[in-house]
């Protein structure tokens, strides 16, 4: 009897100092926005008390640093174990194997994926392979600084308010009237100097502002956009809606003078700096900067969809996802935090900061009540611009080939080319690229 007790007590002993001393699995976790940092860590600290045997680190990259410590630890072999993945970065994560399939994952543990929106979904599918669920979705729509409008006695834009490419319409009245020199005049003033600009009506149109700028513009003209189709074989920006867009768009810097060329922006600090600080009255942006817009302190803001343009309104449409490292020590557990954050109860912590619309539709209230009583007043104008949306360009070798249209654009922005001629300078670099 002695005996039994003492082994009984022996084998308590052992059994509780392996339990006290088992290590809890280390997660890495890379996200890019620091507005979203505080929901994602209210989140993930839900996720760790749930899920004790597992460490949860947050590492935090700018948007450029981001994707070269992506870049980079993808061909060291040492990618954190769960990151935000972005469509644009997408295929060339696939092609060199560095995301894990999550369908198998998502049939074993019979996970609903009826609860996100279809097109969400379809971004991080590629060859019958899952890559990952659905985060969040976003539009484009116009931040506006109010007080400029006020100052120059112009009304603000209305959701019905139009452009058009021959001589810009409405649009461009308006951020003619919000363009002024160092005299006070705005740009329909005769004696109007485009070279001492101290206010422009719209600010952020460079070449590498796609998403939010010129693409939707060549959508609402009438235009495919960049590809023929996602992972497509044909450059499709010869199309004369496309190059009828993108003269228009250099049109806004070189012969209407309401916007600003790309070294101006980069010597004068950031679009969204320059905007915070009264330099822009307007700026094309993503619903993923909201949060940053509740800093402004300086002036009161608001938001409005695109102009209705010939061929309609449309807009961009993205949704991030979480992509879990292929050669991950800690799939399983990677798994766990990827299903959790994908899940109704994350995205509802999140969507109560008012970070991101949601992937999951039901929550999409949850996301409009964080913004009751307080700027901007008509946040759901994003939730209006999903209704027309254009197709995102896919293609394995997309860095690439968006580096050449960015470069080019650039230098059409800067008045050293025409559209038709950029253009054909694309095709020229890209053609080997798209077989």
């Amino acid at each position: 009897m002695r005996k039994s007790i003492v082994l009984l007590v022996l084998l308590a002993l052992v059994v509780a100092s392996g339990t006290a001393g088992a290590q809890k699995v280390t997660l890495r976790y890379m996200f890019w926005d620091q507005n979203q940092q505080e929901a994602y860590a209210a989140s993930i600290d839900e996720f760790m008390r749930l899920n004790p045997d597992i460490e949860v680190v947050m590492e935090l990259a700018e948007w450029n640093d981001y994707w070269t410590k992506l870049t980079t630890g993808m061909a060291a072999r040492n990618l954190p174990d769960v990151f935000w993945g972005h469509a644009a970065y997408f295929s060339a994560f696939v092609a060199r194997g560095a995301l894990l399939d999550l369908q198998p994952l998502i049939e074993r543990d019979n996970i609903d994926t009826s609860i996100y929106y279809q097109s969400l979904l379809d971004f991080w599918s590629y060859e019958g392979a899952q890559y990952g669920l659905a985060k969040d979705w976003d539009t484009i729509a116009f931040f506006y600084n109010k007080d400029l409008f006020d100052a120059a006695g112009v009304p603000y834009p209305s959701d019905d308010w139009t452009w058009n490419p021959q001589d810009g319409g409405e649009f461009v009245r308006t951020l003619q009237l919000l363009t002024l020199d160092d005299q006070g005049r705005n740009a329909l003033d005769p004696n109007f100097d485009p070279k001492k600009v101290v206010q422009y009506g719209l600010g952020d149109i460079g070449g590498a502002n796609m998403q939010a700028g010129w693409l939707n513009f060549v959508w609402m003209n009438g235009g495919t956009g960049v590809l023929d189709k996602p992972y497509g074989s044909k450059l499709v920006m010869n199309e004369p809606e496309c190059i009828e867009v993108l003269q228009f768009w250099s049109d806004l810097v070189n012969k209407y003078h309401v916007a600003p060329p790309p070294e101006a922006t980069v010597a004068g600090g950031s679009p969204w700096d320059l905007f915070t600080a009264g330099r822009f009255a307007m700026v094309p942006a993503g619903s993923w900067m909201l949060t940053a817009g509740r800093s402004i302190e300086a002036f009161s803001w608001d938001v409005v969809g695109m102009p209705w343009g010939p061929a309609g309104r449309y807009s961009a449409f993205n949704g991030l996802a979480h992509n879990i490292y292929a050669q991950t020590p800690h799939q399983e557990e990677a798994w766990r935090l990827l299903e959790w954050l994908e899940g109704y109860e994350s995205q509802k912590i999140v969507a109560e900061y008012g970070c991101v619309f949601p992937a999951i539709g039901e929550l999409v209230p949850t996301f409009l009540e964080a913004y009751a009583g307080r700027d901007p007043e008509n946040v759901a104008v994003y939730n209006d611009m999903a209704e027309n949306t254009g197709t995102w360009p896919m293609h394995v070798n997309w860095n690439e080939i968006f580096d050449i249209i960015q470069r080019e654009l650039d230098m059409m922005l800067q008045g050293f080319v025409d559209a038709e001629t950029t253009v054909a300078n694309i095709e020229m670099q890209v053609g080997h690229l798209l077989q």
